[in-house]
């Protein structure tokens, strides 16, 4: 039965009601997404105790009451709508500023995002325990730009998105960013037995047969690819080439990019490019209720299961689920992968929006203020196969294979400008006094509007020669 909390009774210590006539209760969670509770309640002397903000507890989970209406179909019903602990508290916190965190783990930037907050990070004892592993306990480190005016659920959702990979393992107030959540269950999904309705959907929209892999600093993999910049998946006879491309920017050696490449085509790899996306979707019959299968039949988010669908066997993970904790035959399921639909570009963009907005000027303009954030010390470098561009604080410096080439600038108190040429002959202009160094190459000088030239080794200043003794 649903239990009702006071709004800060996080431990769930104090019941003010137990909600015995709630209906329609339903339960519906994403991986890193919704997680959310519905349920109806009629009009009785509980219906009042029903608030915003109070928490009910549903299965062991806290849920935040975000909404309530009233409805009339022939009786007064109140309509709630929750959101779980995590996904509605995480997102009232605010946060002025999280700090950049360079070269640091995930665990690092989430620490410091949850920091004073309710929330408690679990460490790899209690994940071990869970059998679950944390994101970064092989030393994966990230580079963390600083963010402003966020939140730590936004936080979670930015460090996923550096990491390409992590999914938030949840349980009320504990909290922490794992591999993956779920476990490989063995369990058969059958139309006759425990699944009905059945929808398979299966699409190539993303599928890349062709990969161009690039590492640091757009770095290739020709060199050890015998000059060839690409890889070819074995089922590039099977779908055609279709190309693309992935970035793993935290690898500076072309093998080490090679390898990363080639395990987007491995046979191992759950999220393998280069084989269609299955998605399925159908009505579940929970028969973990029945005492012939209890708990071994239980199903989970995240979990792999067997889909047979006839003589087809499809092993994906549980993505998405809608469960009638007190109904057992109206649950839906959804496997495969997350679909990057509409409206998943449509959520990113309103993330790049609100990111544009935090570090630009009502003009449009970058703001100067919103770069210092994110430009460290030492300033900024650019470098091509051409050569390097360097920005200091009050000094741009152009170099290549020769050399400094140009700087301008300021430098102990003075302003420099230097053109240099690739033996290092150079052109100095200092309080505006030009030094000038090594030969000067021109058709012509012109002072004050009178030209100097030179001609079959005679010097003229204007049309009169210039004789010499």
């Amino acid at each position: 039965m649903l239990k009702l909390f006071g709004y800060d009774d996080r431990d769930a210590s104090d019941c003010l009601a137990v909600l015995n006539n709630a209906g329609d209760t339903k339960v519906t969670r994403e991986i890193n997404g919704a997680y959310t509770l519905e349920f109806t309640y009629p009009q009785d002397e509980k219906a009042e105790l029903l608030t915003v903000n109070r928490l009910v507890q549903c299965g062991g989970q806290l849920f935040r009451i975000m909404k309530i209406g009233r409805v009339s179909d022939g009786k007064m019903l109140l309509n709630i709508e929750c959101s779980h602990v995590y996904n509605a508290d995480a997102q009232a916190v605010h946060l002025q500023n999280v700090p950049d965190h360079i070269g640091k783990s995930p665990y690092d930037v989430l620490e410091y995002a949850f920091s004073g907050t309710p929330f408690t990070l679990l460490g790899d004892t209690e994940l071990s325990d869970l059998g679950l592993t944390r994101v970064d306990a092989d030393g994966f480190l990230i580079d963390f730009f600083s963010m402003d005016k966020t939140t730590p659920y936004e936080v979670v959702s930015t460090v996923i998105e550096n990491c390409g990979k992590g999914e938030i393992y949840i349980d009320n107030y504990n909290i922490a960013l794992v591999e993956r959540i779920g476990r490989d269950t063995g369990i058969r999904l059958e139309l006759s037995r425990n699944l009905q309705n059945v929808t398979v959907e299966r699409d190539m929209t993303d599928l890349v047969t062709r990969l161009y892999p690039y590492g640091y600093d757009d770095l290739h993999i020709g060199s050890v690819n015998d000059g060839v910049q690409y890889i070819d998946s074995p089922n590039i006879s099977l779908y055609g080439m279709r190309s693309g491309y992935r970035d793993y920017s935290d690898y500076k050696e072309p093998t080490d990019v090679m390898n990363r490449g080639l395990w987007e085509f491995d046979a191992a790899n759950e999220e393998r490019i280069d084989v269609p996306s299955v998605n399925i979707s159908g009505k579940l019959i929970d028969i973990s209720r029945l005492a012939e299968y209890g708990e071994f039949m239980k199903i989970e988010l995240g979990d792999r299961v067997t889909v047979v669908d006839g003589n087809v066997k499809i092993e994906e993970r549980v993505i998405r689920s809608e469960v009638y904790p007190y109904e057992p035959l109206m649950g839906e399921i959804s496997i495969g992968r997350v679909k990057k639909d509409l409206f998943f570009y449509l959520n990113q963009m309103g993330k790049l929006n609100r990111r544009y907005g935090r570090v630009s000027t009502t003009g449009g303009k970058v703001s100067a203020k919103a770069i210092s954030g994110v430009v460290s010390a030492d300033g900024i470098n650019v470098k091509d196969s051409e050569g390097n561009v360097t920005v200091l604080t009050d000094m741009i410096e152009m170099s290549d294979a020769n050399g400094t080439r140009f700087v301008c600038g300021f430098s102990g108190g003075m302003f420099r400008f230097g053109v240099y040429d690739k033996n290092g002959a150079a052109l100095y202009l200092s309080d505006d006094v030009m030094n000038i160094r090594g030969d000067i190459s021109a058709d012509s000088l012109k002072i004050n509007g009178v030209s100097v030239t030179g001609s079959g080794g005679n010097l003229y200043i204007g049309d009169k020669k210039i004789l010499t003794e």
